[in-house]
């Protein structure tokens, strides 16, 4: 499949889970969030096959990871009468995301180089780290028993974003772009989701959610598609 066919089947995919979500039918919507990560590596394996090493094998993982976590979150709707307690599919959920994040990070982290976000892009760092201070200040007292957990996954997230700033000039200009706004987006979800489930309620937030996610994997998957590390002289 085309990527320009694959992308329309890939967002149309999203759409038909947001739409079904919201008219509230419940397993059409669980069956359309199912196909969205496999679809994504489907087209990953494809466009990838016979040049696989650890870096693709790793973002398949990732993938794998993302789905777990999908299928977890979805029965954490109180919508299903599921065995386990919402709260438990919630930390399922949490936990495989948190796995997804790690071996992202450890993806990204592969390209050999300069590590610019200590150096010349120190900047960036403090930036991201700002970032994390903010967000658990703000959510600090409403996260409960749930603490423990929300900040471990917030640091393995910024770490993932910072491995993927840290690739710049390591591979080419455009799988370096890709996965840091996919990266960025990932933050902004996953910072979406902890709002409204433990802040305040956030409108339209399944929605913005959902747009933001599938747009941050859909990035991930071109970017590291078009990975090639960039060969470098000694200075």
């Amino acid at each position: 499949m085309s990527q320009n066919r694959f992308t329309l089947w890939y967002f149309a995919i999203a759409v038909l889970f947001i739409v079904l979500e919201n008219l509230h039918f419940v397993y059409p919507a669980l069956i359309a969030k199912a196909l969205i990560i496999p679809s994504l590596m489907l087209f990953y394996h494809f466009s990838v096959r016979g040049q696989y090493n650890r870096f693709h094998c790793l973002i398949m993982f990732g993938l794998f990871f993302s789905f777990l976590g999908d299928i977890s979150l979805q029965f954490s709707n109180d919508d299903f009468s599921f065995p386990l307690a919402s709260e438990y599919l919630f930390i399922g959920g949490l936990a495989s995301f948190l796995f997804t994040q790690l071996v992202y990070f450890v993806a990204f982290s592969l390209a050999k180089g300069k590590n610019a976000v200590f150096t010349s892009r120190l900047y960036q760092t403090i930036l991201v780290v700002l970032y994390g201070f903010i967000m658990l200040y703000y959510l600090y007292r409403s996260l409960g028993d749930m603490r423990v957990p929300v900040i471990a996954y917030t640091v393995i997230i910024l770490l993932m974003l910072l491995a993927a700033l840290n690739r710049y000039g390591k591979v080419n200009g455009l799988s370096y772009i890709l996965v840091v706004i996919g990266a960025l987006l990932f933050v902004i979800s996953d910072s979406l989701v902890a709002i409204n489930k433990f802040h305040m309620k956030i409108n339209f937030a399944g929605i913005l959610i959902m747009i933001t996610y599938v747009s941050a994997q859909y990035l991930i998957v071109l970017g590291s598609i078009r990975h090639n590390i960039v060969n470098h002289r000694k200075s």
